[in-house]
């Protein structure tokens, strides 16, 4: 199910955010922000909000993320393709 998929991902991301490097924290910090939004959703069972407006602020929360963080880029990227498979 693409719901507890999400779910594991989110924890996924949540470890990768503890390990990232300092020198990224602001920028972890709104990746984690957006974790955090969609979290809330899923636990209130709502659909999210804004739902294109939360799949653009996690691929622009990614940006630059590719080549420091690949790991954090292919969870972020798999949420994506799970709210995809959601129709958000």
């Amino acid at each position: 199910m693409a719901i507890d998929k999400l779910r594991a991902d989110l924890g996924r991301l949540r470890e990768e955010i503890a390990r990232a490097d300092a020198g990224d924290r602001e920028s972890l910090a709104r990746l984690e922000e957006l974790a955090g939004q969609v979290q809330r959703e899923l636990d209130e069972e709502n659909a999210v909000g804004d739902p294109a407006g939360l799949v653009d602020e996690l691929e622009e929360a990614i940006t630059g993320f590719e080549a420091r963080h690949p790991n954090l880029t292919a969870i972020v990227n798999n949420m994506l393709v799970a709210l995809g498979s959601m129709g958000v």
